[in-house]
């Protein structure tokens, strides 16, 4: 019974490191697992399995913005569309609120050590086509993600 205990002991242990090995090796990779295209057009629709233990910072504020978008608050958009002439930002601002966002999913996301661009799906209310491109630029400032730009096709 001792000699079961002991190896039983062993085999936890090692079980126990192998996993976080598993899990610290999860966290630094990259964040995309995997990218499929169910269609075969010009622009294809991607789905994409992400990493779970990916940094999800950026997300988070771009699906904020989204969520903002959704609940008809295009204002919110406005501090991130500041490049752009007032007739470019007017139009978008304009284009939010007649084609409302309703629902994202995550497309696409190339990041280097200091940008980081995400690209989603989103369905829009009053559009014909079923999803449509909208994208988030990203600036590593002082180790934090700060939006730099929005845009969408409309």
């Amino acid at each position: 019974m001792k000699k079961f205990l002991i190896a039983a002991l062993k085999f936890s242990i090692l079980l126990l490191g192998i996993c976080l090995c598993v899990l610290y090796f999860q966290r630094n990779s990259r964040p995309v697992i995997f990218c499929a295209s169910l269609d075969d057009s010009i622009r294809p629709r991607n789905h994409c399995i992400m990493n779970p233990f990916r940094d999800k910072e950026a997300e988070k504020i771009a699906e904020s913005i989204l969520e903002k978008l959704k609940n008809g608050q295009t204002e919110s958009l406005v501090p991130y569309l500041t490049d752009l002439e007032e007739d470019n930002r007017n139009q978008i601002l304009e284009n939010e609120k007649e084609y409302q966002v309703e629902d994202w999913r995550i497309a696409r996301r190339v990041q280097t050590a200091n940008t980081l661009t995400l690209m989603y799906w989103t369905s829009r209310k009053n559009y014909e086509v079923p999803e449509e491109e909208t994208h988030f630029a990203f600036v590593r400032d002082d180790n934090e993600w700060r939006l730099k730009s929005f845009g969408a096709i409309y």
